[in-house]
């Protein structure tokens, strides 16, 4: 994930032909020649802890800021997506935001009487649905192929009491939201599947979990590649199931492992 987040500092196509003139052959020349051509991004580091105890929900409160960034652009040729508003990052490896997680995180500024920050995500999880049609799995490029659980309209019923005017006010998103993930309903066959709409034998409609991209995942390449290697199994299938458990947010739970066991045995 650190080098899907990584900025390159010229044309991808430039830095490309670069590559292939160096060939750098060791993993310190790799370093190397990685180091001159992107900026690697950096830890998200919380604060560090009190010398004395503290109540939980004063050391909760003083992560938010902490956790808390502004991307209303993005450095040239970054998977990072923009954002309008502020939102909350999870912090160390995830320095963007994400979708379901962030329906949790919400409560917790709820609860700490940061609703300013509910309301900004909120606005940059509609801007996602209007930019994109769906919100993606988190805010980088390579996760533009799959969403995850449709927490949107539990956020929005976060704003205020008057939760039917929130729904009013956010409707547009809502409906954008359902249709992208109800596409290929209509006319779709008895037992047959398309996207995430399942067709079940006596025609009642199921919601699956599902990606559009059946290649490695961009911030697990190396873990997914070796993985279809041990597997035995076609790299693809592997490949499709391994990105739809990230879209369900069960990754990676045994309730997908065929073998109850294995994660090379699952089938999402």
């Amino acid at each position: 994930k650190t080098f899907a987040d990584a900025a390159p500092k010229l044309p991808p196509p430039h830095i490309l032909a670069l590559f292939h003139a160096a060939k750098p052959q060791s993993r310190d020349a790799l370093r190397v020649f990685v180091a001159e051509n992107f900026t690697l991004p950096e830890q998200v580091i919380g604060p560090e802890l009190p010398a004395e105890r503290v109540a939980i929900a004063r050391h909760i409160d003083s992560l938010w800021d902490q956790l808390t960034r502004a991307s209303t652009t993005a450095p040239q040729y970054s998977s990072l997506l923009p954002l309008p508003e502020p939102y909350v990052v999870p912090g160390g490896r995830f320095r963007e935001l994400y979708y379901w997680d962030s329906y949790f995180t919400m409560l917790g500024l709820a609860e700490s009487g940061r609703n300013d920050l509910v309301e900004h995500m909120v606005r940059d999880f509609a801007y996602l649905i209007d930019a994109y049609g769906h919100v993606p799995n988190g805010t980088r490029s390579y996760y533009l192929s799959r969403s995850q659980p449709p927490f949107f309209y539990a956020m929005v019923g976060l704003l205020s009491e008057d939760s039917a005017g929130s729904y009013s006010r956010y409707l547009p998103e809502l409906r954008r939201e359902h249709a992208f993930w109800m596409q290929g309903e209509v006319g779709l066959k008895r037992g047959t599947a398309h996207r995430r709409v399942v067709s079940m034998p006596d025609g009642a409609i199921l919601n699956r979990d599902w990606d559009d991209s059946d290649t490695p995942r961009d911030e697990s390449y190396r873990e997914d590649t070796e993985l279809a290697q041990r597997s035995g199994r076609v790299p693809k299938q592997l490949y499709r199931d391994l990105r739809a458990a990230a879209e369900s947010g069960w990754d990676f739970s045994t309730r997908w492992f065929a073998d109850g066991q294995t994660l090379a045995a699952i089938n999402t």
